[in-house]
């Protein structure tokens, strides 16, 4: 196998990514698809080139675009700052490319964030810093939303599944802010959730057309959403024998939504009355859609306000999948379009077949596009469908990417990060051909693909780092742009489904 790995270095204001090495690779024995390509991607993808936006960050993981400040984007830092960025006419190509010394960040968390590093300094984390959102009327108001991981300091406002006597690992809190005259403070959470396991924590949250705020969480962490297995100092705990994800008491591997202009009884927001489950006894209202792992990055397409989710995969399938209203994703029954079998305390595994005594819910919705874990990749990293100017050809694409084909867990490096995109334009629910972008120029080294972003005018942006950990100063921000010297040629945008 070859592999392409996305480079973050810069040749004439311009990023690239064409280095192909030969590699080994590692599976689990217990995946059954370990010699298989299930999903495989295709390597006919657009041509395009990546910019230089900001350099000597840490580990960016989200771009956003405030209402109302459209010529600056706000990078989401993994350890706990904001970056305000100027991206307008004021920043000349290829843009000042490392932050300006002394600059004070938008905004700085850092000291509330549980201690990063899962075996210490340089080591992976999923935890942090991980969510940005705006209120749709911040231009008057002044109200953001952040999502971020801290030490567990009081009572979960939604049901906990831990059990009685087990602490959770940490709590996943949604906090509101208010910037009054450059003056932020924080005036209140909205959420405090028990997480069981340090992983799986989703976080992307984003406010939808309906001007709802939508929270994207996973199943708790560990493996096969199930007790019993081994993970870290002892055995998963907090999902029960039959899940989180499916359990519509909890709300963990589910996507939240609610109205934070409004208030419920005895909650710091409203529960929207046309969420799908809130007459449903036992359930959450909060609840939007469920059956999900790993909701870790989603977007709203400007055009069409559809929402897409790139959902983290186990062992053989990472998925991309189109939210609907009350939908079931289908995990742990499934994994992508494979059936999933947690095998009691022994390593689950997906498979072709249905698993003999497992009774699938009707109504179990497959991804629009997925690819195989391992072969392909190692956890799929959700972007955004293309509405901006330059890139006419990849109008209506949902352009999308892989952390890092090799996972060299704990310490890294993780920089084997790669690009895709997907015919958005269709809303059949057919599954799509995933094609990998060629970057051009060429030249090394290379990144982790962390996350994406988009500004107030549809341009879209990938975040990364060399080590794919939240530690060191690798961390940058490049914009996707046509390639330097090319006429563009729309045809090879034209691709199937």
């Amino acid at each position: 196998m070859r592999t392409k790995r996305l480079s973050i270095s810069c040749l004439g204001g311009a990023l690239a990514a064409a280095v192909f090495s030969s590699t080994g690779l590692a599976h689990p024995v217990f995946a059954p698809y370990d010699n298989t390509q299930f999903a495989p991607i295709t390597r006919s993808g657009a041509l395009i080139s990546l910019e230089p936006v900001v350099k000597g960050l840490v580990s960016p993981l989200r771009g956003v675009a405030a209402p109302g400040d459209s010529n600056y984007l706000y990078i989401v830092d993994q350890p706990g700052k904001v970056w305000r960025v100027n991206i307008g006419p004021g920043a000349t190509l290829p843009f000042n490319v490392a932050l300006p010394a002394g600059q004070i960040p938008f905004l700085d968390v850092s000291a509330s964030l549980v201690v990063l590093g899962l075996i210490g300094p340089g080591s992976y984390d999923e935890r942090g810093l991980l969510g940005l959102a705006f209120h749709p009327n911040y231009r008057l108001n002044g109200l953001f939303y952040t999502f971020m991981s801290v030490p567990t300091a009081g009572p979960a406002t939604l049901p906990s599944t831990m059990p009685a006597g087990a602490a959770p690992d940490h709590q996943s809190v949604l906090v509101e802010w208010k910037n009054v005259a450059g003056v932020v403070t924080s005036t209140r959470v909205v959420l405090r959730i028990d997480k069981p396991q340090h992983n799986h924590n989703g976080g992307d949250i984003a406010f939808g057309p309906d001007k709802m705020l939508y929270v994207p969480l996973g199943d708790g962490g560990g493996a096969d959403d199930r007790d019993g297995q081994p993970f870290g100092a002892g055995p998963i705990v907090g999902h029960g024998l039959n899940g989180n994800a499916q359990n519509l008491s909890n709300p963990l591997g589910k996507i939240l939504r609610i109205n934070v202009d409004a208030r419920s009884p005895g909650k710091e927001y409203a529960v929207p009355p046309d969420n799908p489950f809130v007459a449903r006894p036992g359930a959450l209202g909060e609840i939007f859609a469920y059956g999900l792992r790993n909701p870790y990055r989603m977007s709203f397409d400007r055009a069409t306000g559809r929402l897409y989710v790139g959902d983290a995969g186990q062992n053989d399938i990472e998925e991309v999948n189109v939210i609907v209203k009350g939908g079931n994703y289908g995990w742990n029954f499934k994994e992508g379009s494979l059936y999933f079998d947690p095998r009691g305390n022994d390593p689950g595994a997906a498979q072709a077949t249905p698993v003999p005594g497992r009774v699938l819910p009707p109504g179990l919705i497959d991804p629009i596009a997925q690819y195989d874990t391992h072969w392909e990749g190692h956890s799929v990293i959700g972007g955004f469908v293309y509405r901006g100017q330059r890139l006419h050809g990849l109008n209506g694409h949902y352009i999308f990417g892989d952390y890092s084909r090799l996972f060299n867990f704990p310490s890294g490096p993780h920089n084997y990060g790669r690009l895709f995109h997907i015919n958005a334009n269709s809303h059949s629910n057919r599954m799509r051909s995933i094609r990998e972008f060629f970057i051009t120029p060429s030249n090394a080294p290379n990144m982790a693909v962390l996350g994406f972003g988009e500004d107030a005018g549809g341009e879209v942006y990938v975040t990364g780092n060399v080590s794919g950990t939240p530690f060191g100063s690798g961390g940058v921000v490049l914009r996707l742009a046509p390639p330097p010297h090319h006429h563009h040629d729309d045809h090879q945008q034209q691709d199937d489904e």
